[in-house]
């Protein structure tokens, strides 16, 4: 039989009010009491009730992570994406929080899927895992007063907005550090995306870490990916062929 709130007021030596209340973190309430409420909440095996708690506190304690449109697939399968989404999920789950996705082949699609989301109050705020101008979700979540935070450049002067971004351009510099440290003179430049805003600033670190050092550029070294993935599939054709006159 599960545990219920007056189990665990009774095994505190509290009334059921105080354990209310120290649910909802209530100042009112010592640290030395709560501290024995949740040492009784543990012991019993307490799991408050969700529904109870949302139309008490109007709080869903779900987090939404939109992820970019699925039309941009070769971004999607980045390990980026399943490294910040475990993270994400861990410390969801070390506060008592569940983690919904929201996905969509479009803007537009992506739009809808949070604002159902809100609306049938599955996520108390969102996290969003790309910066884009003219963004609808962006717009959805500002106009309805939703809390949340991009993960990306800071496309815009927003003040409303809060962005999270790593100093892309240090890392360049610290990828030619790493190199030239271990004896490498002639470094090149490989990224997927050399046109969008993460590949320019990668690339401006990458230029400005080897004219500090004196080191030469060469622009034949600077390839997307893409041509190399080509290259390396032209090859495994060429080897193949060569097997088979071969044999």
């Amino acid at each position: 039989m599960m545990a219920t709130i007056k189990d665990v007021a009774r095994r505190a030596g509290v009334i059921p009010s105080t354990v209310s209340r120290t649910l909802k973190d209530n100042p009112s309430i010592s640290k030395e009491t709560k501290a024995k409420v949740r040492a009784a909440m543990d012991e019993l095996g307490y799991v408050p009730n969700s529904a109870a708690q949302m139309l008490a506190t109007g709080l869903t304690h779900s987090l939404g992570v939109v992820l970019p449109p699925l039309t941009d697939c070769e971004n999607i399968s980045q390990p980026f994406y399943m490294e910040i989404i475990t993270a994400i999920n861990e410390e969801a789950s070390s506060n008592s929080q569940v983690v919904s996705i929201a996905t969509g082949a479009t803007l537009e699609e992506l739009v809808k899927q949070v604002e159902l989301m809100h609306r049938q109050k599955r996520a108390d705020g969102f996290i969003i895992l790309y910066s884009e101008t003219n963004d609808p979700v962006k717009d959805y979540l500002l106009k309805e007063k939703v809390p949340f935070v991009v993960v990306g450049a800071a496309v815009d002067n927003n003040d409303k907005v809060t962005y999270i971004d790593n100093d892309n351009k240090e890392l360049g510099q610290e990828a030619v550090n790493f190199l030239r440290a271990k004896g490498h003179q002639k470094i090149g430049f490989v990224t997927d995306d050399l046109l969008g805003q993460v590949g320019q600033e990668h690339y401006q670190g990458y230029i400005e870490a080897t004219n500090e050092f004196n080191l030469e550029t060469y622009p034949e070294l600077v390839f997307s990916s893409r041509v190399i993935d080509s290259l390396i599939e032209s090859l495994q054709s060429y080897q193949l062929t060569a097997d088979c006159l071969n044999s």
